[in-house]
């Protein structure tokens, strides 16, 4: 997973280092290059030195290609303003930001942006959070793995496509579609909408190319 984490405070440092340890893809942006010190030898991705609502310094991080943006500055009115770029401009899919204030915390919740707050600071709150909203995730291996049910969250570019465009005889098979809380069978002309969560069965060895053709 991409992860842009706007913030090298102690909880920015905390999340980044161990979504490093885990293999995802970390860009951390900070507005003083003296923040990146906090970061230990075990963090391997990169920094960005920038105010955090600044649209050159988060394409500079990779914000079209992210699949989530954590902000978590010490202001909330900062964070405010990253989370709502994120979603509602970048239109990246996982958007998670630090509240301090209950009553915007709720607020932001009901615009599809998750919230930490103070009651709630911890690692694990997020990390719980992009599992089940990562954009590829394996739910189950059958027979030694040879077939996967994958759940993956439909990109923008997608927009439209019908299921049956998205099959590969023998190697991939739509299983169901889910939207908006609702489950759907693929049906010969239901398309795809962007941010739909989609279930599909992959064979092992078309996995790379289920990706390729699902533009993730």
């Amino acid at each position: 997973m991409r992860v842009i984490i706007v913030g090298c405070g102690k909880f920015g440092v905390r999340v980044s280092e161990y979504l490093t340890r885990n293999n995802h893809e970390v860009t951390v942006v900070d507005s003083s290059s003296d923040a990146f010190h906090a970061l230990g030898e075990e963090f391997t991705g990169r920094t960005v030195c920038g105010i955090g609502y600044d649209r050159e310094v988060l394409n500079e991080a990779g914000i079209n290609a992210a699949d989530a943006l954590i902000s978590c500055a010490s202001s909330d009115s900062m964070n405010a303003v990253i989370a709502n770029i994120a979603k509602n401009i970048f239109h990246v899919p996982t958007v998670i930001a630090r509240m301090y204030d209950p009553i915007r915390a709720k607020m932001f919740e009901s615009m599809g942006i998750y919230t930490v707050s103070i009651t709630r600071l911890g690692v694990e709150n997020v990390v719980e959070y992009l599992e089940e909203n990562r954009s590829w995730r394996v739910l189950q291996k059958l027979a030694g793995g040879e077939i996967q049910l994958l759940k993956v969250r439909v990109p923008e570019a997608l927009e439209g496509t019908k299921l049956s465009d998205l099959t590969a005889a023998g190697k991939m098979t739509p299983v169901a579609l889910e939207r908006k809380g609702h489950a759907l069978l693929p049906e010969k002309d239901l398309c795809c909408e962007s941010h739909d969560m989609l279930y599909l069965a992959v064979s092992r060895d078309y996995l790379v190319k289920a990706r390729e053709r699902l533009l993730l």
